[in-house]
């Protein structure tokens, strides 16, 4: 898939703070190559076949786009064509089973977070590494601008709130994150990040 300029914007990604434990901690201005994972909150057919993403909340997105089922080769897994490429499989800790009276490739309509994979995307497709297939699964990625989620008033008390939530959770900014330290090592980051 070839994108134009227009496309490529600026994504709000989640990531948790044991994932930044285990693979390392992130820095504003960072880059980095990283597939996207989703996970769907919503999904219904759509009556439109154009390809379509915008951002609803901090890391909430709806999209128009093209849902395979990916579940025969690899146990329950889906592959999300929006304009971009996003997986999800029970791989990513999420239970999924493709929705009832939607076929694959079929046009959906879905409202789900986006994800770094953080790991290696082993799906396959027709028998083959859904990299050799799809090599644009992979982005280059940078980092603008890094939030974590205050749920407690102990953390991060200097810092003014950056963001809130449409359900009024309260983010605020730091330049990097400390999996192992931030939020007692449960903290749940957006990172603001443009595809490069």
């Amino acid at each position: 898939m070839t994108f134009n300029k227009k496309v490529k914007d600026i994504f709000w990604i989640s990531c948790n703070g044991w994932s930044s434990a285990e693979y390392g901690d992130y820095v504003v201005g960072e880059t980095f190559p990283e597939e996207l994972a989703f996970f769907p909150t919503e999904i219904e057919p759509s009556e439109s076949t154009v390809k379509s993403l915008k951002r609803v909340d901090i890391n909430v997105y709806e999209g128009v786009g093209r849902l395979f089922d990916l579940t025969e080769e690899n146990g329950p897994s889906m592959l999300f064509d929006c304009g971009i490429y996003a997986y999800a499989s029970d791989d990513t800790d999420q239970y999924l089973i493709f929705p009832e009276g939607i076929e694959s490739g079929s046009y959906v309509k879905m409202r789900f977070t986006l994800e770094f994979d953080e790991g290696f995307c082993g799906l396959q497709m027709n028998g083959e590494p859904i990299h050799k297939l799809i090599p644009e699964i992979e982005y280059d990625w940078i980092i603008k601008d890094i939030l974590v989620l205050v749920e407690d008033d102990k953390y991060f008390t200097d810092l003014p709130v950056a963001y809130t939530s449409s359900t009024g959770k309260i983010y605020k900014r730091i330049r990097h994150t400390i999996g192992r330290n931030d939020c007692g090592g449960n903290a749940q980051y957006v990172f603001v990040c443009q595809m490069l």
